[in-house]
């Protein structure tokens, strides 16, 4: 993404570093929630969030891994459905079953018995759940003047409506940010990437896999379940975790105000995500995360940076992708990465 002439057609190139020993990461972190003992009930209807320091891997974000029960241990009917936020790198678990109102309710994180275990909560090298951190997340549903016995003063499971417009939101950052003629835009773009054109973005990027996934070293054998980048798709609709281009973007430190063009204007000192949508404050990757990212994603970060030899976010040509354009690409996904044809 981005670049300068003379990049040429290498701006995804590079060398992949042999990851550290699988599981040997710093272990992950529990760092906030919109629910707890400490925190106001839940809406009935509302969806449930959980907020993490590490990078989680995508094939883990399941009902094994985070597990919704009443304090007795009984599901709530239909299991939840779950999704992954690499930006705020959140959980997000909605409820299919109302949860009844003014109960207690419990989500349980599952450490892996194992290095081969599939189940159970992993960051994308491998590393689990800090023994320290209480695994367990209570929570109490709120009574609701509105909610009846069942809790349905709001439809259970929803997921968010359509927020993001293709043509007015995400394509004015493929434009600015990405689809230079050096980079994913012209007749040879980078890896076979263009994305100049709603047209071009649908042929190259939804649902292929990534050239650069599943490729490089590894210091250790592992279920190939447990690969983070394993055939990654570029965007693989629906889900942002397991899509490539999130993971390229995410190397790159975001700036705190947008330089695309047309794009509203921001304010530096306001940190947060787009339209409020999560509800704790977003703290930046660390510099060891971001490396560890790096270690496992083939080449530079997007955009392409003008010097390849600087560190990482360093000597770019185009800025990177702030936090709230970050957040419209990945809500972009989420919502099954529509593309329309713009006038």
């Amino acid at each position: 993404m981005g670049g300068t002439a003379g990049a040429g057609a290498g701006c995804d190139l590079g060398t992949q570093h042999d990851a550290p020993h699988f599981g040997s990461g710093a272990p992950v972190h529990l760092v906030g929630a919109n629910v707890g003992p400490k925190k106001p009930p839940l809406p009935p209807g509302e969806r449930i969030e959980l907020f993490f320091d590490r990078l989680l891997l995508q094939a883990t974000i399941t009902r094994q891994s985070f597990v919704l029960t009443d304090l007795s241990d009984n599901t709530p009917g239909t299991p939840p459905t779950l999704q992954y936020d690499p930006v705020a790198r959140a959980v997000v678990i909605y409820p299919q079953t109302p949860l009844m109102a003014c109960q207690t309710y419990k989500v349980t994180m599952v450490t892996p018995q194992s290095a081969t275990d599939a189940n159970g909560l992993r960051a994308i090298d491998g590393a689990t759940l800090d023994p320290s951190v209480n695994p367990v997340v209570e929570f109490q549903v709120a009574c609701g003047g509105d909610a009846g016995a069942d809790g349905g003063g709001a439809e259970a499971g929803a997921p968010p409506i359509p927020s993001v417009d293709f043509c007015s939101q995400v394509m004015p950052i493929v434009l600015s940010k990405c689809a230079g003629s050096t980079c994913h835009g012209g007749p040879q773009p980078a890896a076979g990437l263009r994305l100049d054109s709603p047209q071009a973005i649908a042929a190259t990027a939804i649902g292929r896999v990534a050239q650069g996934s599943n490729t490089g070293a590894r210091s250790a054998s592992q279920p190939a379940s447990l690969l983070f980048g394993q055939d990654m798709p570029i965007v693989q609709a629906g889900t942002p975790g397991n899509s490539w281009l999130m993971y390229k973007l995410l190397m790159a430190v975001p700036p705190a105000c947008s330089s695309t063009a047309g794009a509203a204007p921001c304010d530096a000192s306001v940190p947060g995500v787009m339209n409020n949508v999560h509800t704790e404050a977003w703290g930046d990757m660390s510099e060891s995360e971001r490396a560890t990212l790096a270690n496992m994603v083939q080449g530079r970060e997007m955009p392409f940076p003008s010097d390849p030899s600087a560190p990482l976010g360093i000597g770019m040509a185009t800025e990177p992708l702030t936090l709230d354009e970050l957040e419209t690409v990945n809500d972009w996904i989420l919502e099954g990465a529509p593309v329309n044809a713009c006038q």
